[in-house]
This record gives C-alpha cells, sequence and structure tokens, in this order.
C-alpha cells in the first residue's frame, strides 16, 4: 500500500520517462498557461474558468461517469482490481478520485475523523488521490484532445507538474468506452501510457456542475451526472501546519512531517475531502476518501443543513450550502425547480461500496 502513489506515478510517467519524452524539440510542444498548475499557482482559476465557461467548447467527447479498469505505462500496469477510479467529467469541470482498495487492508480501525490517525496511519491515509479542475477540449489534426487545468488537487502542495496534463481522446462508437493516450510520444511512435475507462450509469442527463465562488474560504467543486456525483473541499489550512513545504508532493511532506514528528502539518495537508455516491440515495456518499464520511449524506457534511436554491431561473438563480454560494458552470436542467428536485433528493443510505 506504502507504493501505491510511487507506482500510479511510474505508470503515468511510462516509467519515469515522459519528461524526456514530452519536449518541444521533440514535436511536443506546450505553453506555460497548458500546465496544470499555472492558473492555481498565479490565483487565477476562479476568472480564468469563468471565463472559459462561456467560451470554450464543450468536452462533450468524454462527459459522463467513468470507472477505469486498465491504467499502462513502462511495462506495468493496475485496473479497477487495485483501485477504485472514478471520474465524471462534465461539459467543462471535472472531479476525478483513485483510492487503492488495500486502504479497508491497512486502515481497518474505526476511525471517526482525521485526529484519530496515528502517525503511520496518516502515511497509510496519504496513499490515495483526487484532483479537480477544468476540462479544455481540443483537435489537432482531427483527432480530438483534452487539456486539463487544476483548482484542487490531492498531490500539489506547492511544486508544479512540469508538463501538461493533455492526452489524445480514443472512443468507441457505442460510447460507453474510451482511451485516454498520452499526448506525446516515445521513439518507437508509441504512446508511453494510456488509460482505459468504461462508462458507469446509462445516460448523460441530467448534468450539473457547481464551484464556490471565490470569495470562499476553501475551494470547492460539485459535479453530478445522471444519478452520480462526485464532490471535491479543499485543504483546511487553518490549523497549525506550515507552509511553503520543500517536498514535492502530499506523499513526501506526510513522511517527512510525520518523521519529524509534525502530525499538525500532515493532517493540514490532508484535510483535502472528497467522494462519490449516488443522487437517488440522498445524495449518499458511497466511496470517500475520508472512510469516517461514506454513509453520510452530502448536504450534511461538516455540520450543513441542507443545500438552498434561491430565484426563479436557472440562469439567475442563488445556491447556498453551509452558508457559502456555489456558482453553476454546468447544467442541463431548463426549470429552477427541476434543479430543486433534483438538489433536494432523498433516500435511503446505502453501504459502502469501497
Amino acid at each position: 500500500h506504502l507504493g501505491w502513489t510511487k507506482r500510479q506515478g511510474y505508470i503515468l510517467t511510462g516509467g519515469g520517462k515522459a519528461d524526456e519524452l514530452y519536449r518541444p524539440d521533440r514535436g511536443f510542444p506546450f505553453q506555460e498557461t497548458e500546465l496544470p498548475h499555472h492558473h492555481l499557482i498565479q490565483g487565477k482559476t476562479h476568472s480564468v474558468f469563468e471565463q472559459w465557461r462561456s467560451t470554450a467548447p464543450p468536452c462533450s467527447a468524454v462527459t459522463g461517469v467513468w470507472n477505469r479498469t486498465l491504467f499502462v505505462g513502462g511495462w506495468d500496469h493496475t485496473s479497477d482490481t487495485d483501485e477504485i477510479a472514478r471520474n465524471i467529467q462534465t461539459h467543462n469541470l471535472f472531479i476525478d478520485m483513485r483510492i487503492p482498495r488495500s486502504r479497508i487492508k491497512v486502515l481497518s480501525g474505526k476511525f471517526s475523523c482525521l485526529q484519530d490517525l496515528g502517525p503511520e496511519e496518516l502515511r497509510l491515509y496519504a496513499r490515495q488521490h483526487i484532483f479537480a479542475g477544468f476540462s479544455y477540449p481540443s483537435k489537432e489534426n482531427g483527432r480530438p484532445l483534452c487539456t486539463r487545468h487544476h483548482c484542487i488537487d490531492w498531490n500539489f502542495v506547492g511544486s508544479p507538474r512540469t508538463r501538461p496534463n493533455k492526452w489524445w481522446i480514443e472512443a468507441k462508437d457505442d460510447g460507453k468506452v474510451w482511451k485516454e493516450h498520452s499526448y506525446a510520444t516515445d521513439n518507437h511512435g508509441q504512446h508511453y501510457y494510456f488509460e482505459r475507462w468504461e462508462r458507469i450509469g446509462t445516460s448523460n442527463l441530467p448534468r450539473l456542475a457547481l464551484r464556490k465562488v471565490s470569495t470562499a474560504s476553501r475551494d470547492g467543486v460539485i459535479v453530478a451526472i445522471g444519478d452520480h456525483f462526485n464532490y471535491i473541499l479543499a485543504r483546511d489550512m487553518s490549523g497549525a501546519g506550515k507552509d511553503s513545504p520543500n517536498e514535492t508532493s502530499t506523499v513526501d511532506l506526510v513522511d517527512a512531517a510525520v518523521a519529524a514528528g509534525d502530525l499538525a502539518t500532515a493532517r493540514s495537508y490532508l484535510s483535502l475531502q472528497g467522494g462519490h455516491g449516488k443522487v437517488s440515495s440522498g445524495w449518499a456518499i458511497e466511496c470517500s476518501i475520508s472512510p469516517w464520511d461514506e454513509g453520510k449524506m452530502l448536504w450534511e457534511l461538516n455540520g450543513g443543513s441542507g443545500v438552498t436554491v434561491e430565484g426563479d431561473s436557472v440562469g439567475t438563480c442563488s445556491i447556498t450550502w453551509n452558508g457559502e454560494k456555489w456558482s453553476i458552470y454546468d447544467c442541463s436542467f431548463q426549470d429552477v425547480l427541476e434543479l430543486k428536485k433534483y438538489l433536494k433528493k432523498s433516500g435511503s443510505i446505502p453501504t459502502s461500496k469501497l
């Protein structure tokens, strides 16, 4: 389990070769503005995403709820028998979550919050991933491409990724399966990694993407398609954790903080929340980065008492949860009453699917 994150990185980089393959002098140029953390570091994801919301083409080629059945690169691979992946892509915003199935074995204790985790348990807890942002589609020589820009990222602690999160889309005609291929190729013309994504559910409707307004204390994104939703809430850095870490990833930071006895910093950087659930179950969380949140209703997290929608139209309505405003980025509802019904659906609480 402790090697899960490193192995994921090894596969994603084609065995550690991505930086030497994805270079302008090899025919794969890119702009700084294409880098996944560029706008995040600049503090401009709200202004840039809001502009794109009205100008970017819809990311319709891969809109849906997706399970990653295969992840291949560097002569290694994992599958959905190794990790649970829940990738929800709307016409613009996305949330992509991956949780190793080994977590239930190594963190089998009955924990109720992050404070319950001891030093070694914090290290085990760090080995998972979730990130969110804006997917910007394009085409090159007639082939569909997607570039993802991150606004919340479990693995980002200040050291940005040096190449774009940009990939080719190869979709099966039936719309149920697609492959994500690395933009750059190796010396044999082969993509150095690929991921196979399989649709969960049968419909891309209804469709909803929400993001907290820029004045919120911590960023947040909610995406929902059909009966499935993902959510993510950025780190709560109001604790005693240190700023500007030297480490380049969350795993390295947590390992170093634990080794130094600085559990406050480790917990601060692990305070990000996120998960997946079903709308028909009353927005109940089935699978979460924080296992103690599984089975809870989304709108009751962190002391919440439900979500409110005020206004007479979808275009002008105001959505509030836990006292904070959320902006609509994508919405297939034409009637605000239907939007209210969708957000306020009730149902029975399911058992965890992890």
